[in-house]
């Protein structure tokens, strides 16, 4: 499924689904999204449905950028979310490159799951969206959501 196959009311549906979600993700990170390299953050309410879509442009970054600079860069994105204590995010990495998740890619989950994990917001999901596809990467297992 891609963005252009989104059901019409795909609005009201949990993007807790995985699939759904990985769709959403392609239609918000843009060709120039994933060619600049930028960080999707994706903001769902307490039932996990969509509420809105914010691209960080990550083009002034170091490409080795350790871990610690990452959870850095995180932090002032996803602190102002905290607000919504019911609601829950979704990060996504656009970036050029090969399809499969890279070391880097790994580094920014690790710092995603710090930040949020420090900041009491919950994760659903990390995907990483290259050129022509989007991946769902896996959350630690303490971090990951509960089955329904």
């Amino acid at each position: 499924m891609t963005f252009t196959r989104l059901p019409k009311d795909w609005r009201r549906q949990p993007l807790s689904d995985p699939v759904l979600a990985a769709d959403v993700i392609d239609l918000y990170c843009t060709v120039g999204d994933r060619r600049r390299g930028s960080l999707m953050v994706v903001i769902c309410d307490e039932e996990e449905r969509f509420r809105g879509a914010i691209a960080v442009d990550l083009s002034e970054l170091s490409p080795d950028l350790d871990p610690r600079g990452m959870t850095e860069a995180l932090k002032p994105v996803v602190d102002p979310l905290s607000v919504y204590p019911e609601g829950a995010l979704i990060l996504a990495l656009a970036r050029v490159g090969p399809m499969g998740i890279t070391a880097s890619d790994a580094a920014w989950l690790e710092a995603s799951v710090q930040v949020c994990r420090v900041l009491g917001i919950r994760l659903l999901g990390f995907y990483v969206a290259s050129r022509s596809t989007v991946e769902r990467v896996d959350l630690p297992a303490a971090e990951a959501p509960a089955a329904a």
